[in-house]
């Protein structure tokens, strides 16, 4: 009999730590130990894996329907740790629902490819970025902005947007932000319109969005320059100081009487969060209008990407895994949601690392398969770059010898490291490369 009992002592404790698991239900930090899938279709370690962020759960529920997990060496179901909740999860709890919104991504068919208007969106980017630097100077030196002036550029893009905002999301993540000046309130200004036309937001909206984020930061140029160029954590009294920049916002455009009354509000709350703990006036859930939600998203990705200050930008897809993270604390689910759909698991103009060994640069999203796009493979396995790109479609393979998948995003130690033939692995080196060759006839330019 004391023989037996280790025995079935073990067979419960075998049977009680294997779960069988509907991918709907897989939670970060689980063990998962067994698929319904091959293996060898995954980017997965055979044997047992854990679930370390947002892109490995999309990954399993595009090619399985259910997984066993090990809950001796992971996260338990949230029907088993009813009683087990953490400071986020009652944090997420203690948030006051956000009125939901209609959400509509069948509001603007795509009318034209990248191909297309990749040269006049790069002029547009390249034009309001000049514009709006020179008119921050004015407010900084004590003269008024030409608004009208940045209102061209700004709708340019806006209608390029709704014709595919994959071009635009293509310019931004291969043309990494510039850490200094405004440029980032231009990117955050893109982000929010491409975020509005995925939900189907009037074209309206879209303009009083874009013109709302591009200027929520206005307040910033009558700031001292020391606050407005520190880097770390606030002091009480400078904390304060900051956060005036929002009145001086709101000030600023006061002068304009033709602008919409939602202009003024995104400024005043682009720093508001959905638990309350933002600021100036510490609004939560449906306090906080819609459109400023949107900036206030925008803003956070676009200084998600430009984290790391001493090195290369973080990659589009680790971005979004960390907006994922903070969902119902510091935005609405469904427009993070909303944000991860259309940029994709792995967004196009951003480094992938590949099963192969070789990094690789996502081209175009596949839209049935989204973890088999179109990419260029830039190095060989040993990180060395090649002469010329190859570009392959991970959807059709039946060509190639080489069977390649992606494993996650890539991100260079260093972009001042030569990886041969004096090139150094940066998205900007491919922004207008792979969408044909460029012939300018007179004024006009065609790519073919």
């Amino acid at each position: 009999m004391q023989a037996s009992e280790p025995s079935n002592n073990l067979e419960r404790y075998a049977a009680d730590k294997l779960l069988r698991l509907s991918c709907a239900e897989l939670l970060l930090g689980m063990y998962v130990c067994e698929l319904d899938c091959a293996w060898s279709k995954t980017p997965f370690d055979m044997g047992g894996f854990h679930l370390k962020n947002v892109e490995d759960i999309v990954i399993l529920t595009k090619l399985c329907k259910h997984v066993v997990i090990d809950t001796n060496k992971g996260v338990q179901p949230r029907k088993r740790r009813k009683n087990q909740l953490t400071i986020l999860s009652s944090a997420r709890r203690a948030v006051s629902g956000s009125n939901s919104f209609k959400i509509n991504r069948d509001a603007y068919p795509v009318t034209k490819s990248i191909k297309q208007q990749i040269d006049k969106a790069h002029r547009l980017h390249l034009t309001l970025k000049a514009d709006f630097a020179e008119q921050a100077l004015k407010i900084r030196n004590g003269k008024e902005m030409d608004l009208p002036l940045l209102e061209q550029s700004m709708f340019g893009i806006i209608e390029s947007v709704i014709a595919n905002p994959q071009t635009h999301i293509w310019l931004l993540n291969t043309n990494p932000a510039n850490r200094t000046g405004t440029d980032y309130c231009v990117r955050a200004a893109i982000w929010a319109v491409v975020l509005g036309r995925q939900v189907g937001l009037s074209t309206r909206e879209l303009k009083i969005l874009c013109v709302g984020t591009l200027l929520a930061d206005i307040g910033m140029q009558l700031l001292p320059e020391r606050l407005v160029n520190k880097r770390g954590p606030f002091r009480k009294k400078e904390f304060l100081a900051y956060c005036k920049h929002i009145d001086f916002g709101v000030e600023l455009v006061s002068h304009y009487p033709d602008l919409d009354d939602r202009v003024a509000a995104i400024i005043n709350c682009h720093h508001e969060r959905q638990d309350g703990l933002g600021f100036p006036r510490k609004l939560s859930g449906k306090q906080i209008p819609l459109l400023a939600r949107f900036a206030s998203l925008a803003y956070c990705f676009e200084r998600l990407l430009c984290s790391n200050a001493d090195g290369p930008p973080t990659p589009p897809s680790k971005a979004l895994t960390k907006l994922y993270k903070q969902r119902t604390l510091k935005f609405p689910e469904q427009l993070v949601v909303e944000l991860i759909h259309v940029m994709g698991t792995y967004p196009i103009g951003s480094l992938i690392a590949l099963s192969t060994g070789e990094v690789g640069l996502v081209l175009e999203q596949n839209f049935q398969e989204r973890l088999s796009p179109k990419i260029a493979v830039l190095t060989d396995s040993r990180k060395v770059l090649l002469e010329e790109p190859v570009v392959i479609d991970l959807a059709n393979q039946r060509k190639s010898k080489i069977d390649r998948s992606i494993v996650s995003s890539y991100k260079s130690q260093n972009t001042a490291t030569r990886l041969g033939r004096d090139k150094d692995l940066d998205p900007r080196n491919y922004s207008l490369r792979f969408f044909g060759r460029r012939v300018s006839i007179g004024p006009f330019s065609v790519r073919f």
